[in-house]
């Protein structure tokens, strides 16, 4: 009775994460044709972040956020400044009437002491608010790394399915070759002729349209690194990333993990605790506001002088003012109902990112799982085309056997880079969601 040997979830998933980079780079070798250079993965990762949009809006967004708070901040100082005033005006001096030219200058300081704490709740709220911005900045410096990541990727599937296509692709040509010339010397039918025929254009078809897949890619790999549509004679090639970017420890740990160090998470969290900020325990309009004022003449040419000219002076007022007509509750009420708006997206978010963490992770273990059968099943496969050569040309297989066990072999191949792809796919959707792609890439993960 066979035993199945059972590895451990997180070693299972590091080794499939090797076996994946050494598949692929046996498939890519096969495309290096020519003098082409195979790009790295960080210079492709490099070259699109020096334009990636999303990325400069969210350093944007960044920046101005924080403009705004330094602009709240700046309210907490004084102003100061110069007055001037230049008249004429008709003053009655008992019991005469003077006519009198003003020429005045001042220098004044104001400073607003209290304004129902209007200024400090905006000041908490916009550095809540610059922390979220800078979530979002994290969040999209992953996702851009993981666009260009997923592309690179994805060209390198391409290329080791085409270089699978063309195997196939050079096997019927050759089988073809072989019944025609039986059949011409009469040591075969015309239906095998058919047959192989037939086989012959199923392989070319495919052969081209996996083509034009890795052209596809190469073309998009090619955008996302700024460089415009690829020629259709382009040889841009990729090598295999490394080391992988397996995911390490259980699915609680990676759930724990998104939850501390999710951008998108960090971003709702950081977002509700600004509307929580906005949530004043007193609406400012009920509170009095407090202001003090410093003047200090500079010159006055006022002529004739009046009796008495003021040199220096300050004053405090004290301004109560009530609205009438119930705004300030209203917008009391309206701060408090955004923060709940602002709590039931952020559980929204969680949740979300929780259940694609759960289901990337029971992915990524099925496709390790999976890869090792996936070897096993190609190399039984390998051989038996092997030994049905051998029966066929003894006269022990029909053609129709032949080419059905190639079909079978081309389609195990195709499941096992898709299931690598799949695998190493999900890894970097784990690291994005976990909140270290960039970390991981050595890219800086600060504005």
């Amino acid at each position: 009775m066979a035993t199945r040997c059972r590895i451990p979830v997180d070693k299972a998933l590091r080794i499939a994460g090797w076996c994946f980079a050494a598949m692929l780079a046996l498939g890519g070798a096969a495309a290096w044709a020519g003098d082409a250079a195979p790009l790295g993965l960080r210079e492709a990762i490099d070259r699109a972040l020096a334009h990636d949009p999303q990325l400069r809006g969210a350093r944007a967004l960044a920046e101005a956020v924080d403009a705004q708070g330094r602009q709240a901040r700046s309210r907490l100082w004084p102003s100061a400044g110069l007055s001037a005033n230049f008249g004429r005006s008709t003053d009655l001096d008992p019991p005469t009437v003077v006519e009198r030219s003003t020429r005045r200058s001042e220098a004044f300081l104001r400073w607003n002491l209290f304004n129902g704490l209007a200024d400090r709740t905006q000041i908490d709220a916009l550095a809540a608010e610059a922390a979220a911005a800078g979530a979002d900045w994290q969040r999209a410096l992953d996702e851009a790394c993981e666009r260009v990541g997923q592309a690179y990727l994805e060209l390198l599937r391409q290329q080791r399915l085409a270089g699978h296509a063309r195997q196939r692709l050079a096997e019927i040509e050759d089988l073809a070759r072989r019944v025609g010339r039986q059949a011409a010397l009469g040591k075969g039918s015309d239906a095998d002729a058919q047959l192989a025929e037939a086989s012959l254009i199923d392989a070319r078809v495919a052969s081209e349209a996996v083509a034009a897949d890795e052209a596809a890619a190469r073309t998009q790999l090619r955008v996302l690194m700024g460089e415009g549509p690829a020629d259709p004679a382009d040889a841009l090639v990729v090598m295999d990333p490394k080391p992988a970017l397996g995911p390490e420890g259980t699915l609680v740990s990676w759930g724990q993990r998104a939850q501390a160090r999710n951008a998108q998470w960090r971003a709702a969290e950081a977002r509700a605790a600004a509307a929580r900020a906005r949530v004043a325990a007193v609406a400012p309009e009920y509170l009095p506001r407090v202001d003090l004022e410093l003047r200090k003449s500079l010159s006055d040419r006022t002529t004739p002088a009046p009796s008495s000219t003021q040199q220096r002076g300050w004053a405090v007022s004290i301004t109560y003012e009530v609205p009438l007509g119930g705004g300030a509750g209203a917008r009391r009420d309206e701060a408090r109902h955004r923060a709940d708006v602002a709590e039931a997206e952020l559980r929204r978010i969680g949740d979300t990112v929780q259940a694609e963490v759960a289901a990337l992770w029971q992915r990524a273990r099925q496709a390790a799982d999976a890869a090792p059968q996936l070897a096993r099943q190609r190399e039984h496969l390998d051989a038996v085309v092997r030994a049905g050569e051998l029966q066929y040309d003894a006269g022990r297989r029909s053609l129709m056997q032949l080419i059905e066990q190639r079909d079978r072999r081309y389609g195990v191949q195709q499941r096992e880079v898709d299931n690598a792809w799949r695998l190493a796919a999900a890894h970097w959707r784990l690291q994005v969601l976990g909140g270290g792609l960039a970390e991981v890439l050595g890219i800086a993960a600060v504005p």
